[in-house]
């Protein structure tokens, strides 16, 4: 799929999620990051109008806006980190990193103890289990234009099979 076209079916399958809310942005409370988190995002309600520069460090230069989202605003702002990815707009953050990271090995099998235990893939599949057909396709031609793009990541693979390609047959 060519970029362009990718990042139209993006826009159009996340065309339905809602803002989060100010008080809804992140679930954790871990180090200074959250607090960052919700200082930079609140009141940022349109996320096409996000600086790809700002996604990119975001909160507070660390980039780690993705790990500290809550599931609602991780569905509301990704989007805007799949299409900059697309664009060769982010240097620090990696979209395919948060969406495959648990979901193979060997980041499934670890604890997940802040979330009140259980493994990480379980958390993972919890997480994206949330998310329709629509939204699971596109993520999954971004995650093989990914592949396509720097030609070997045994994580995108592994996450694709154990997860999000079973994920795109089953919901069609």
């Amino acid at each position: 799929m060519m970029p362009d076209e990718l990042i139209h079916k993006i826009k159009q399958a996340f065309t339905d999620v809602a803002y989060p809310g100010d008080d809804a942005l992140t679930a954790s409370s871990y180090g200074d990051e959250p607090a960052a988190l919700i200082e930079e995002f609140s009141e940022k309600k349109d996320w096409q109008q996000l600086d790809p520069q700002f996604l990119d460090q975001a909160p507070d230069g660390w980039g780690s806006a993705l790990s500290f989202f809550s599931n609602d605003a991780l569905q509301f702002y990704l989007p805007a980190y799949l299409i900059a990815d697309i664009r060769g707009e982010l240097r620090c953050v990696d979209p395919a990193y948060r969406l495959c990271s648990y979901l193979a090995f060997p980041g499934k099998t670890k604890i997940a103890k802040i979330w009140g235990g259980g493994t990480m893939e379980e958390r993972a599949r919890e997480e994206f289990n949330r998310y329709d057909v629509a939204k699971v396709s596109v993520i999954v031609a971004y995650l093989q234009w990914k592949l396509e793009s720097v030609e070997e990541d045994i994580l995108i693979e592994e996450a694709l099979v154990n997860y999000w390609l079973d994920r795109k047959v089953g919901d069609n």
